[in-house]
Protein backbone atom coordinates (compact mmCIF):
# COMPACT_ATOMS: atom_id res chain seq x y z
CA UNK A 1 0.00 0.00 0.00
CA UNK A 2 0.97 3.58 -0.77
CA UNK A 3 2.38 5.98 1.87
CA UNK A 4 -0.83 8.15 3.14
CA UNK A 5 -0.23 11.37 4.41
CA UNK A 6 -2.43 12.62 7.00
CA UNK A 7 -2.99 15.79 9.05
CA UNK A 8 -4.72 16.06 12.46
CA UNK A 9 -6.54 19.61 13.43
CA UNK A 10 -7.70 20.04 17.01
CA UNK A 11 -6.58 22.50 19.55
CA UNK A 12 -5.97 19.81 22.09
CA UNK A 13 -2.59 18.01 21.77
CA UNK A 14 -4.30 15.61 23.57
CA UNK A 15 -6.37 14.63 21.00
CA UNK A 16 -3.62 14.85 18.42
CA UNK A 17 -1.81 12.85 20.20
CA UNK A 18 -4.05 10.00 20.31
CA UNK A 19 -5.05 10.07 17.09
CA UNK A 20 -1.44 10.10 15.88
CA UNK A 21 -1.37 7.06 18.02
CA UNK A 22 -3.85 4.98 16.64
CA UNK A 23 -2.44 5.18 13.18
CA UNK A 24 0.45 3.90 13.69
CA UNK A 25 -0.63 1.41 15.84
CA UNK A 26 -2.36 -0.33 12.46
CA UNK A 27 1.77 -0.40 10.93
CA UNK A 28 0.68 1.44 8.04
CA UNK A 29 3.09 4.05 6.66
CA UNK A 30 1.54 7.08 7.48
CA UNK A 31 3.27 10.43 7.32
CA UNK A 32 1.16 12.83 9.83
CA UNK A 33 1.27 16.59 10.65
CA UNK A 34 -0.64 17.98 13.72
CA UNK A 35 -1.69 21.86 14.22
CA UNK A 36 -3.78 23.32 16.62
CA UNK A 37 -5.94 25.78 15.05
CA UNK A 38 -8.35 26.16 11.47
CA UNK A 39 -6.02 28.40 9.73
CA UNK A 40 -2.75 26.63 9.75
CA UNK A 41 -4.80 23.76 8.52
CA UNK A 42 -5.84 25.35 5.54
CA UNK A 43 -2.14 27.09 4.84
CA UNK A 44 -1.41 23.65 5.49
CA UNK A 45 -3.65 21.65 3.01
CA UNK A 46 -3.05 24.34 0.32
CA UNK A 47 0.44 23.63 0.84
CA UNK A 48 0.68 20.03 -0.61
CA UNK A 49 -2.17 17.09 -0.85
CA UNK A 50 -3.00 15.37 2.02
CA UNK A 51 -4.95 11.84 2.15
CA UNK A 52 -6.87 11.73 4.97
CA UNK A 53 -7.88 14.86 7.58
CA UNK A 54 -9.20 14.47 10.85
CA UNK A 55 -10.32 18.15 11.68
CA UNK A 56 -11.97 19.18 14.98
CA UNK A 57 -14.99 21.77 14.46
CA UNK A 58 -14.37 23.78 17.71
CA UNK A 59 -11.05 25.55 16.77
CA UNK A 60 -9.47 28.88 17.12
CA UNK A 61 -8.72 30.88 14.02
CA UNK A 62 -11.36 28.69 11.69
CA UNK A 63 -13.79 26.38 12.51
CA UNK A 64 -13.91 22.51 10.99
CA UNK A 65 -16.57 23.54 9.08
CA UNK A 66 -15.01 26.64 7.57
CA UNK A 67 -11.83 24.31 6.80
CA UNK A 68 -13.54 22.03 4.92
CA UNK A 69 -15.17 24.50 3.45
CA UNK A 70 -11.42 25.69 2.20
CA UNK A 71 -11.05 21.77 0.72
CA UNK A 72 -14.29 22.56 -1.12
CA UNK A 73 -13.12 25.83 -2.70
CA UNK A 74 -9.68 24.56 -3.23
CA UNK A 75 -11.14 21.09 -5.28
CA UNK A 76 -9.31 18.77 -2.84
CA UNK A 77 -9.74 15.06 -2.53
CA UNK A 78 -9.04 15.10 1.21
CA UNK A 79 -10.74 12.21 2.80
CA UNK A 80 -12.38 13.97 5.79
CA UNK A 81 -13.29 13.22 8.90
CA UNK A 82 -15.21 16.50 11.38
CA UNK A 83 -14.63 15.70 15.22
CA UNK A 84 -16.84 17.10 18.11
CA UNK A 85 -18.54 16.39 21.14
CA UNK A 86 -21.66 16.91 19.63
CA UNK A 87 -23.16 17.80 15.92
CA UNK A 88 -26.00 20.16 14.98
CA UNK A 89 -27.91 20.12 11.93
CA UNK A 90 -26.49 22.79 10.58
CA UNK A 91 -22.84 22.24 10.86
CA UNK A 92 -23.86 18.88 9.65
CA UNK A 93 -25.49 20.00 6.68
CA UNK A 94 -23.08 22.26 5.70
CA UNK A 95 -19.79 19.60 6.18
CA UNK A 96 -21.97 17.15 3.44
CA UNK A 97 -22.55 19.58 1.16
CA UNK A 98 -18.33 20.25 1.54
CA UNK A 99 -17.74 16.76 1.03
CA UNK A 100 -16.81 15.47 4.38
CA UNK A 101 -17.21 12.03 4.83
CA UNK A 102 -18.13 11.06 8.59
CA UNK A 103 -17.79 12.67 11.80
CA UNK A 104 -16.63 11.16 15.13
CA UNK A 105 -18.00 11.99 18.41
CA UNK A 106 -15.87 12.83 20.98
CA UNK A 107 -14.35 10.81 22.75
CA UNK A 108 -14.01 8.36 20.64
CA UNK A 109 -11.80 4.89 20.28
CA UNK A 110 -8.63 3.44 19.25
CA UNK A 111 -10.69 1.30 17.19
CA UNK A 112 -13.18 4.10 15.26
CA UNK A 113 -10.21 5.48 14.08
CA UNK A 114 -8.76 1.88 12.47
CA UNK A 115 -11.77 1.47 10.96
CA UNK A 116 -11.45 4.84 9.45
CA UNK A 117 -8.15 4.06 7.84
CA UNK A 118 -9.60 0.81 7.03
CA UNK A 119 -12.69 2.58 4.78
CA UNK A 120 -10.35 4.80 3.48
CA UNK A 121 -7.84 1.96 2.54
CA UNK A 122 -11.31 0.47 0.64
CA UNK A 123 -12.24 3.40 -0.73
CA UNK A 124 -9.42 4.41 -2.29
CA UNK A 125 -8.31 1.21 -3.91
CA UNK A 126 -9.03 0.69 -8.08
CA UNK A 127 -11.98 -1.77 -8.91
CA UNK A 128 -13.10 -2.24 -12.53
CA UNK A 129 -17.08 -1.96 -13.40
CA UNK A 130 -18.64 -2.53 -16.32
CA UNK A 131 -21.63 -0.57 -17.39
CA UNK A 132 -24.22 -3.14 -19.48
CA UNK A 133 -27.03 -1.18 -21.38
CA UNK A 134 -28.34 -1.01 -24.96
CA UNK A 135 -28.66 2.48 -25.27
CA UNK A 136 -25.50 4.26 -25.87
CA UNK A 137 -26.64 7.62 -24.02
CA UNK A 138 -27.75 5.97 -21.14
CA UNK A 139 -23.86 4.12 -20.57
CA UNK A 140 -22.54 7.70 -20.96
CA UNK A 141 -24.98 9.34 -18.41
CA UNK A 142 -24.39 6.27 -15.99
CA UNK A 143 -20.55 6.41 -16.58
CA UNK A 144 -20.60 10.59 -15.38
CA UNK A 145 -22.61 9.15 -12.49
CA UNK A 146 -20.01 6.80 -11.52
CA UNK A 147 -17.18 8.73 -12.38
CA UNK A 148 -18.22 10.89 -9.00
CA UNK A 149 -19.06 8.26 -7.10
CA UNK A 150 -15.95 8.13 -4.13
CA UNK A 151 -15.10 4.84 -4.94
CA UNK A 152 -12.82 4.66 -7.73
CA UNK A 153 -14.12 3.00 -10.49
CA UNK A 154 -12.30 2.33 -13.71
CA UNK A 155 -15.20 1.70 -16.23
CA UNK A 156 -15.91 -0.47 -19.46
CA UNK A 157 -19.31 -0.80 -20.99
CA UNK A 158 -21.31 -3.67 -22.92
CA UNK A 159 -24.20 -2.97 -24.80
CA UNK A 160 -26.05 -5.83 -24.29
CA UNK A 161 -25.68 -9.65 -22.13
CA UNK A 162 -24.08 -11.78 -24.60
CA UNK A 163 -21.18 -8.72 -25.58
CA UNK A 164 -21.03 -8.02 -21.38
CA UNK A 165 -20.57 -11.95 -20.55
CA UNK A 166 -17.55 -12.45 -23.28
CA UNK A 167 -16.05 -9.77 -21.69
CA UNK A 168 -16.34 -11.27 -18.03
CA UNK A 169 -14.49 -13.53 -19.03
CA UNK A 170 -11.47 -11.92 -20.13
CA UNK A 171 -11.35 -9.40 -17.09
CA UNK A 172 -12.73 -9.92 -13.39
CA UNK A 173 -14.81 -6.98 -12.63
CA UNK A 174 -16.14 -6.34 -9.32
CA UNK A 175 -18.64 -4.25 -10.05
CA UNK A 176 -21.51 -4.72 -12.70
CA UNK A 177 -24.10 -2.37 -13.51
CA UNK A 178 -27.00 -4.21 -15.96
CA UNK A 179 -30.09 -2.28 -17.15
CA UNK A 180 -32.78 -4.62 -16.53
CA UNK A 181 -34.57 -4.12 -19.93
CA UNK A 182 -32.46 -4.95 -22.70
CA UNK A 183 -33.40 -6.87 -25.73
CA UNK A 184 -32.78 -10.72 -26.04
CA UNK A 185 -31.19 -11.08 -22.46
CA UNK A 186 -32.56 -8.78 -19.60
CA UNK A 187 -31.01 -7.99 -16.50
CA UNK A 188 -31.78 -11.16 -14.55
CA UNK A 189 -31.03 -13.51 -17.39
CA UNK A 190 -27.27 -11.66 -16.80
CA UNK A 191 -27.01 -11.80 -13.46
CA UNK A 192 -28.20 -15.57 -13.68
CA UNK A 193 -25.52 -16.36 -16.38
CA UNK A 194 -23.22 -14.49 -14.30
CA UNK A 195 -23.65 -16.10 -11.09
CA UNK A 196 -23.32 -19.23 -13.32
CA UNK A 197 -19.96 -18.44 -14.35
CA UNK A 198 -19.12 -17.88 -10.90
CA UNK A 199 -16.82 -15.11 -11.22
CA UNK A 200 -17.16 -13.17 -7.92
CA UNK A 201 -18.68 -9.61 -9.23
CA UNK A 202 -21.42 -8.39 -7.79
CA UNK A 203 -24.02 -6.96 -10.18
CA UNK A 204 -25.87 -4.03 -9.52
CA UNK A 205 -29.90 -3.62 -11.66
CA UNK A 206 -30.66 -0.31 -13.00
CA UNK A 207 -34.27 0.08 -13.85
CA UNK A 208 -37.06 2.72 -14.01
CA UNK A 209 -39.65 0.33 -12.88
CA UNK A 210 -39.85 -1.11 -8.93
CA UNK A 211 -41.74 -4.20 -7.38
CA UNK A 212 -41.55 -7.13 -5.26
CA UNK A 213 -41.77 -9.57 -8.28
CA UNK A 214 -38.44 -7.86 -9.67
CA UNK A 215 -36.71 -7.50 -5.97
CA UNK A 216 -37.90 -11.93 -5.60
CA UNK A 217 -36.37 -12.57 -8.89
CA UNK A 218 -33.10 -10.40 -8.77
CA UNK A 219 -32.25 -11.94 -5.36
CA UNK A 220 -33.19 -15.38 -6.60
CA UNK A 221 -30.13 -15.00 -9.22
CA UNK A 222 -27.80 -12.97 -6.55
CA UNK A 223 -28.14 -9.41 -7.94
CA UNK A 224 -27.26 -7.11 -4.71
CA UNK A 225 -29.55 -3.86 -4.98
CA UNK A 226 -31.40 -2.06 -7.40
CA UNK A 227 -30.58 1.52 -8.66
CA UNK A 228 -33.96 3.22 -10.11
CA UNK A 229 -33.06 5.84 -12.56
CA UNK A 230 -32.17 8.49 -12.68
CA UNK A 231 -29.63 8.05 -9.78
CA UNK A 232 -26.68 10.05 -8.53
CA UNK A 233 -23.30 9.46 -7.08
CA UNK A 234 -24.47 9.25 -3.30
CA UNK A 235 -26.90 6.16 -4.45
CA UNK A 236 -24.20 4.55 -5.93
CA UNK A 237 -21.77 5.07 -2.81
CA UNK A 238 -24.79 3.80 -0.52
CA UNK A 239 -24.31 0.44 -2.44
CA UNK A 240 -20.80 0.17 -3.05
CA UNK A 241 -20.90 0.88 1.25
CA UNK A 242 -22.79 -2.33 1.39
CA UNK A 243 -20.90 -4.65 -0.91
CA UNK A 244 -17.74 -3.70 0.17
CA UNK A 245 -18.91 -4.50 3.77
CA UNK A 246 -18.56 -1.24 4.98
CA UNK A 247 -19.73 0.98 8.00
CA UNK A 248 -22.38 3.83 6.56
CA UNK A 249 -21.07 7.42 7.39
CA UNK A 250 -23.27 9.78 9.65
CA UNK A 251 -22.93 11.82 6.22
CA UNK A 252 -24.17 8.33 3.72
CA UNK A 253 -27.45 8.81 1.65
CA UNK A 254 -29.46 5.31 2.71
CA UNK A 255 -30.70 3.52 -0.66
CA UNK A 256 -33.21 0.21 -0.48
CA UNK A 257 -30.87 -2.64 -1.01
CA UNK A 258 -31.88 -6.28 -1.57
CA UNK A 259 -32.65 -8.77 1.57
CA UNK A 260 -30.39 -11.09 0.17
CA UNK A 261 -27.44 -8.73 1.14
Amino acid sequence: MEKVRAIIADDSSTVCKFIERALLQTGRDIDISMVQDGQEAVRKLSEQAYDLAFLDINMPQMSGVEVMAAIHVMGGKTFAISMSNSLDASAEEKLKSFGAYDFLEKPFTNKQVHQILKTYDTIRARYNALIVDDSTTVRKIVGKVLKKSIFDLDIDEADDGTSALEMIKAKRYQIIFSDFNMPNMNGIELAQKIAAHATRSEVVLMSTEMSADLDTAAEHVGARAFLRKPFYPQDVDTILHHIFGLKHSRFTKQVRMLAAV
